[in-house]
């Protein structure tokens, strides 16, 4: 994998902080981990951000942060790409719509208030829980792309 793809899913992870339905626990629907994914992301908490990340995507972030120079940990990692969420991020949770659940996998449309288009967001199923995969949307796991114009689904707020 190139530097620059990680840095662009690096970036892109930082600016998906979103979702808006209150759920009972992190993991027990795509919609409630990106809750507490953007939760752990306001509150700088790596170690809550972990929780809500696919083993495939904190090996990413891992390797990403070995690369930089001088090589960090992971945790260091997510603190610095905290700190860059916290000063370029909105603490308005964007909407979320369409989320659907396919066995083991299961995607989530989130709006990017900066270029007012939806993104999908692809989870994994892990140790019972939902985590958001984005080694997966790198690789190009399912239909990643965005779209404009108002939905029919469900836009929460």
């Amino acid at each position: 994998m190139k530097l620059s793809k990680l840095i662009v899913v690096a970036a892109f992870a930082l600016v998906l902080s979103v979702t808006s339905i209150a759920c009972n626990r992190a993991g027990s629907s795509p919609t409630a981990t990106l809750k507490a994914y953007f939760e752990a992301l306001q509150k700088k908490d790596a170690a809550a951000l972990k929780k809500t990340l696919s083993k495939g995507t904190l090996e990413m972030f891992e390797k990403f942060a070995k690369l930089k120079s001088p090589p960090q940990t992971l945790d260091e990692a997510l603190q610095t790409g905290l700190a860059n969420m916290t000063n370029a991020g909105s603490d308005k949770m964007p909407d979320t719509r369409n989320e659907k659940i396919d066995g083991e996998r299961a995607t989530l449309e989130a709006k990017n208030e900066k270029t007012n288009s939806w993104e999908t967001v692809i989870f994994v199923k892990e140790d019972g829980d939902w985590k958001i995969a984005f080694d997966e949307m790198l690789r190009g796991g399912s239909n990643t792309g965005t779209s404009s114009g108002n939905s029919t689904g469900n836009a929460n707020k």
